[in-house]
């Protein structure tokens, strides 16, 4: 099949959205059909189009207004001219036989119903996470009319897809709550990608070149933002300034960043180190030496329907984690003794995990020498490929 692929985020962004965009797209094209993606260019550019190859993937690359990550008429903007811009590069690609939309924001979801309308083909939407209840509780849509028209688009979208493929079992159950039927929804989790599971090549001894050689390494990776709830973990290291056995490390970019570091000045923390954000590869050694990785959201019951990819992510490169998400979250850490649960924005509870976590060495190695086992048994990206080729398949017929 020929597929329209469209995702703003792609590499060689950095992120849990482009991860899986770029896994699955390469999936799908390694199972024989014909992808083009549409996305955006990477940073700013005097060019409005592109096209290039990468591997078997044909790449359609349009403009977008900077996002400065301060303004939400700035990101409205951001998301507007992607969503006009890459109709046009829709208009590219030869008549396709599915038209595939990824959020999280909704407009990508405009592009696939206007160009499956245009090609008179089918449209396929993907909801990676429930943009308009997160962008309210986390206060990003104060306007109430704005919100209600945001919720318009939503259900438009989800009425017009004729296959709606969600990441959590929660999702699916919200959107039957919302009247979408459940014929039409599939749920293919995040995963990993198996060739991403080799082992780096030579791992840097990064704790020596941080000069914490003898230090407990809590290590967190990717965004940090406003849904996070990673002030909890600047309180716990606040608890632990005197405790000389444990270090934090913060790896990445988001709106939170700078508060997160004036808060920690401010505290006088030397127990808290940030560094600028990483590809995934380059990651290797940090991961190789940390101890034990962060998963946190804000508690919120929405966020228990919510699995956030970094689980998958450390379990990956055989990191047992300290996880803050409750619900489905949990669950599989629980399920497949990947790491120790706290409750969601409770500093003390963190430390309790953090200490028990650290005072059990072997159970640590234990669960190390596992992971990966059981990630690959249920969270195999390309065994979902498969599964998501079927059911596109079976949308033809």
């Amino acid at each position: 099949m020929r597929i329209i692929y469209i995702t703003q985020h792609f590499p060689p962004e950095i992120g849990a959205a482009q991860g899986r965009a770029f896994d699955m797209s390469t999936n799908l094209s390694n199972l024989g059909h014909d992808l083009h993606v549409l996305t955006a260019f990477p940073k700013p550019s005097s060019t409005l189009f592109s096209k290039e190859k990468v591997n078997k993937l044909s790449v359609y690359r349009s403009f977008q207004i900077r996002d400065t990550k301060k303004s939400s008429i700035r990101r409205l903007a951001n998301y507007l001219s992607f969503m006009v811009s890459s109709v046009f590069s829709g208009f590219r690609v030869r008549k396709p036989d599915i038209v595939y939309a990824t959020s999280p924001q909704l407009f990508q979801g405009v592009t696939g119903y206007i160009l499956s309308k245009i090609h008179r083909t089918k449209f396929v939407f993907e909801v990676r996470d429930l943009w308009v209840d997160f962008a309210e509780i986390l206060g990003q849509f104060k306007n109430k009319r704005l919100l209600d028209l945001a919720r318009k688009l939503e259900r438009f979208i989800y009425n017009r897809a004729d296959l709606i493929v969600v990441v959590t079992h929660g999702y699916k159950d919200r959107l039957i709550g919302m009247g979408i039927s459940a014929d039409k929804i599939i749920v293919i989790p995040n995963g990993v990608n198996p060739p991403s599971l080799e082992a780096p090549a030579q791992a840097r001894d990064v704790k020596k070149e941080l000069g914490i050689e003898n230090q407990f390494l809590v290590l967190y990776t990717g965004n940090i933002g406003a849904a996070q709830g990673l002030q909890t973990i600047i309180e716990a290291a606040d608890k632990l300034k005197h405790d000389p056995s444990v270090c934090f490390l913060f790896i990445g970019e988001g709106v939170e960043k700078e508060p997160l570091m004036e808060k920690a000045a401010s505290m006088g923390l030397t127990n808290v180190r940030f560094l600028e954000g990483k590809r995934k590869e380059d990651l290797a050694s940090y991961y190789e030496s940390a101890d034990l990785g962060i998963v946190s959201l804000k508690k919120h019951p929405l966020f228990e329907i919510t699995i956030p990819s970094k689980v998958f992510d450390y379990m990956a490169v055989s990191l047992p984690v300290l996880i803050g998400v409750e619900g489905e979250a949990k669950e599989i850490v629980e399920a497949n003794e990947a790491g120790f649960p706290f409750e969601p924005e409770n500093a003390d509870d963190f430390i309790r995990a953090l200490k028990l976590a650290q005072n059990q060495p072997e159970r640590l190695l234990t669960m190390k020498k596992g992971l990966r086992g059981h990630l690959l048994q249920s969270f195999n990206r390309e065994t979902q490929a498969k599964e998501l080729s079927d059911a596109l398949q079976k949308l033809q017929k």
